[in-house]
């Protein structure tokens, strides 16, 4: 047992590469466990003892990193697109929008859009209308109460 210390080194790359394979900031943890038992494994030959530090120095950094790694991973961009830019916008029927025959369009922001109905109801050319979602190429509107 007196070359640990290169099992715990070969274990720290392993889980350092598989790190860099999946980036989740799960398996660092483990490799920073591994380095803690390598060490461990310089001033004492029980593996008892090492593998107590390795299961320690992983156990905390998950828990202490968890909120900040699963915010980090799941962030979502702060920034608009053009779609997002779309949603409640207002604009005016150039088209009949009849969901069962597939027709409509609507004029927003100055660009030509095909629509649909957002309660099935059938919107007459010149209504003012308001738009809920994007699906696709087509925005899904409804009258613009409002605006009428």
């Amino acid at each position: 047992m007196e070359l640990m210390w290169l099992i715990w080194l070969i274990l720290a790359i392993g889980f350092a590469i598989i790190e860099m394979a999946n980036t989740s900031f799960f398996m660092i943890w483990f490799s920073a466990g591994a380095i803690g038992a390598l060490i461990a494994s310089l001033l004492t030959s029980n593996f008892i003892i090492q593998f107590s530090v390795f299961l320690i120095i992983s156990t905390i950094l998950l828990i202490l990193t968890h909120k900040i790694t699963k915010n980090f991973i799941t962030s979502k961009p702060s920034y608009k697109t053009n779609i997002d830019a779309l949603k409640n916008a207002q604009g005016v029927v150039i088209e009949e929008i009849n969901n069962s025959k597939g027709t409509g369009q609507v004029k927003v922001q100055g660009e030509i859009w095909s629509a649909l109905s957002a309660n099935d109801e059938i919107i007459a050319v010149n209504t003012k209308i308001i738009v809920f979602e994007v699906k696709g190429v087509k925005l899904i509107v409804s009258p613009d109460v409002t605006l009428n």
